[in-house]
């Protein structure tokens, strides 16, 4: 199976060695992404659920590159430095995902790489064969 790794000009991904996400097949992993600005900057400090939106624009353009969008996700893994957070966290992630549920973990850990990130997301898509996307 051919290897497509997929980068979103992230700060981190050339300096730390890894690919905002990597298809093989018909398979997508997106790394874990947290909400920062086109500088590197941290976005939306303070706000949980804008901090989950940006994580997805972030995550949808990776799903783009790779030939898939948001509707192809099948699990999501949700981290916070709060879990006060988990509600405004859990009501964002149902905002994007609306009707396609994919399955969800959500748990708190003791901190991300930059004080003001709350919340890291990292995601699974698989698009139904070599082709195009099925939802977006």
């Amino acid at each position: 199976m051919t290897r497509m790794n997929i980068s979103t000009g992230g700060a981190l991904e050339e300096k730390y060695g890894y690919s905002r996400a990597v298809r093989v097949g018909n398979v997508i992993k997106v790394a874990g992404t947290c909400a920062t600005d086109g500088e590197g900057n941290a976005y939306g400090v303070g706000d949980v659920a804008a901090q989950v939106a940006r994580c997805f624009e972030t995550i949808a353009a990776a799903l783009e590159g790779a030939g898939a969008g948001l509707g192809d996700i099948v699990m999501t893994r949700i981290y916070l430095t709060n879990i006060d957070d988990a509600p405004a966290a859990g009501e964002a992630h149902g905002a994007i995902f609306g009707e396609v549920r994919p399955a969800c973990t959500m748990m708190a850990i003791g901190a991300l790489v930059h004080p003001d990130f709350l919340v890291e997301i990292e995601c699974e898509a698989m698009l139904p064969d070599e082709g195009a996307a099925t939802t977006h």
